[in-house]
C-alpha cells in the first residue's frame, strides 16, 4: 500500500481487528472511507500525517482519537470519540466543518472554539450525560439525536423543567435543526430565536407536547417535518400551517409521518 502515494480517494472494508497503520503512509489521500465489523476502531497516533485528508467517513463506526501528533487538515469527520488526551478541538481540528461527536465523557465540550464548524450532529450512544457545552455562530445545521446532554447545560437557552426556552436569544446562522429522542415536554421559542432556519424535524420525541406557533412565523422556514411523536405536536403543526395559510404564506410545507 505504500507504493499508491498518489491516492486521492479510498474506500476499504477491513473485517480483522485494528486500523491498517499502512494507510498512514499514503500522503496524498483526501478522502478516506472506512468501514468494519467493529463498532469501534482506533485511529492512529500517526493518522495525522495525512496532511492532504479533508474527509475522513465511516459507516457508523465509531473513531476513537488518540493523542495525535499534529493538527489535521479535516474538513469531515464522522462518528468521533474524544478521549481525555483529545480535549481542544479547534487545536487538532482548526478547519472543520461537518462533525458527527459522540458525547461519551463528561469533558466540557467547546465547539464554539471551531470558527469553521457549519454541520454538527451529537449522539449519546453511550448514555452519558455532557455537563458544558457551547456552539459556534457559524453553525447551519444540528443534530441532537438521543443525547445525554442535560438541557440546563444548553447554550443561549433557559430550561425550567423540561421546558427548553430559547425566546430572546438566537441561533443566528442555523438553517436545520433536528431533535430527535429527546426527553424535553415543552418548547417556549419566538420567531427571532432562529432567523435563517429553512427546515425543522422533530422526530420519536415522545415526551413533547407542542410546536409553538410562532416558529411558523419564521420567513425563512420552508419545512417541517413530524415523526413518531404525540397527536398534540401534530394538532399544534396543522394550526401553524392554518395560520400561515391565513397569512397567504404558501411557501412553509408540513410533512407528517
Amino acid at each position: 500500500m505504500k507504493l499508491l502515494v498518489h491516492l486521492r480517494y479510498l474506500a476499504i472494508r477491513k473485517e480483522s481487528e485494528g486500523f491498517p497503520s499502512s494507510i498512514c503512509y499514503l500522503w496524498g489521500l483526501q478522502t478516506l472511507i472506512y468501514i468494519t465489523y467493529r463498532e469501534r476502531t482506533v485511529l492512529p497516533n500517526n493518522i495525522s500525517n495525512l496532511v492532504n485528508l479533508r474527509h475522513l467517513l465511516s459507516d457508523k463506526v465509531v473513531f476513537l482519537l488518540p493523542s495525535i501528533e499534529k493538527p489535521m487538515n479535516l474538513k469531515t469527520i464522522s462518528y468521533v470519540v474524544l478521549n481525555d488526551e483529545v480535549v481542544n478541538l479547534q487545536k487538532y481540528f482548526p478547519y472543520i466543518k461537518e462533525l458527527t461527536c459522540c458525547t461519551c465523557y463528561d469533558e466540557q465540550n467547546d465547539f464554539k472554539s471551531l470558527t469553521y464548524l457549519e454541520k454538527l450532529k451529537l449522539n449519546s450512544s453511550f448514555g452519558s450525560r455532557v455537563e458544558h457545552i457551547t456552539f459556534p455562530e457559524t453553525l447551519k445545521k444540528l443534530t441532537l439525536e438521543s443525547c445525554g446532554l442535560a438541557w440546563s447545560v444548553m447554550p443561549y437557552t433557559d430550561v425550567a423543567g423540561r421546558c427548553w426556552n430559547t425566546d430572546g436569544q438566537e441561533f443566528r446562522q442555523l438553517k436545520f435543526l433536528k431533535l430527535e429522542a429527546l426527553d424535553i415536554n415543552q418548547w417556549e421559542a419566538s420567531s427571532r430565536s432562529f432567523p435563517s432556519l429553512r427546515q425543522l424535524e422533530i422526530t420519536a420525541c415522545s415526551s413533547f407536547e407542542e410546536i409553538p406557533l410562532e416558529i411558523g412565523d419564521i420567513p425563512t422556514l420552508e419545512l417541517i417535518l413530524i415523526k413518531g411523536c404525540r397527536g398534540s405536536v401534530k394538532e399544534s403543526v396543522r394550526r401553524i400551517e392554518e395560520e400561515q395559510h391565513d397569512f397567504r404564506n404558501v411557501n412553509l410545507k408540513i410533512h407528517i409521518i
